[in-house]
């Protein structure tokens, strides 16, 4: 879902599975080398790079001048709750022009030929909640307060660090973007990417570090953001396949049922990743098992995600990392 290079809805007439396999492998491979070469890259002068990028605790700061008001307001943390809202109350007109709410290309024959027989939301409010993530899917990473502000977020969530990171350079690739621009990598599923990694740090921190540790550890290692991405387009295909529908109708909720859903299939994936020892070679396999599971049988990755344990998790200190993200 999404514009660019980003893979996008498939044809009716392809395995939406498959014809992304190739591109995957190759992204992987790119960000692969991207990170190997990301060392070297720290230790050189990068043109328009910022080397100076302030604290958020300078950021919060109060008074100042009226010329650095603008650019201290995008250095300031964001909780979950403060991004999902300013995200889904923006002006979003012609992204819902270009939303596809429904794709039974992967359903039952009986499901395909007879509408009587697809699952619907129930309410309004629901059928409203779906068209907004879908929207926001396709909000591009823009030159936006609020934007960056969720961007720089979750790179100080992920790594740890205290200080702001510069808009563009090689650090991106710390937490698995494949280039010097996030945007690049986001236009697969625009800012729904990055909400969904601050959901998963807001109810999963434990967890969400787990994995992104281990997308550090070489032999191991692998792109977090990118597979994050396609995670987030793995669950856009659920809902439009109309398999999270009970779910959510259960719920009464759209939002954190959709986000639940992505955290099972990055479960899933980290997992099959870790107890196979898989590396970036295995991960069309591994990709297309979470895709298969994703849309056959979304129930046990639900019920997988709340038998999680974290048992053996690192602990994380109170206020630092990802409980930045509230």
């Amino acid at each position: 879902d999404g514009g660019g290079a980003s893979p996008g809805p498939a044809a009716s007439n392809v395995d939406p599975t498959d014809a992304i396999s190739a591109m995957l492998a190759a992204q992987f491979d790119a960000a692969t080398q991207a990170v190997e070469q990301s060392t070297a890259a720290q230790g050189r002068g990068k043109r328009g790079v910022r080397t100076d990028a302030p604290t958020f605790a300078a950021a919060e700061g109060e008074g100042g001048d009226t010329q650095t008001e603008s650019l201290d307001m995008r250095y300031r943390k964001v909780l979950y709750t403060e991004a999902s809202s300013a995200l889904c109350e923006a002006d979003m007109a012609s992204e819902m022009e270009a939303i596809i709410r429904e794709d039974w290309s992967s359903a039952s024959l009986l499901t395909r030929l007879i509408p009587l027989f697809r699952p619907k939301l129930r309410t309004d409010e629901l059928r409203e909640q779906r068209d907004k993530l879908m929207a926001i899917a396709k909000v591009p990473l823009g030159e936006v307060p609020m934007h960056e502000r969720i961007l720089y977020s979750c790179y100080r969530a992920l790594t740890g660090e205290s200080t702001c990171p510069p808009r563009f350079g090689p650090h991106w690739e710390l937490i698995g973007f494949q280039g010097d621009d996030p945007a690049t990598d986001l236009r697969g599923a625009g800012m729904l990417s990055l909400l969904q990694v601050m959901h998963f740090s807001s109810k999963r921190p434990q967890l969400l570090q787990e994995i992104y540790r281990t997308s550090r550890r070489d032999g191991a290692d692998f792109p977090f953001m990118v597979v994050s991405i396609n995670m987030t387009q793995l669950t856009l295909g659920a809902l439009r396949a109309g398999v999270l529908t009970k779910a959510c109708n259960r719920n009464k909720q759209v939002y954190d049922t959709v986000h639940t859903f992505y955290e099972a299939c990055y479960l899933h994936m980290f997992e099959d990743w870790k107890s196979n020892h898989c590396t970036i070679v295995d991960f069309d396999r591994v990709k297309k098992d979470v895709a298969r599971l994703s849309l056959q049988k979304p129930a046990d990755l639900f019920k997988r995600l709340e038998g999680w344990s974290p048992a053996g998790a690192l602990q994380l200190e109170q206020g630092a990392g990802f409980a930045d993200l509230g």
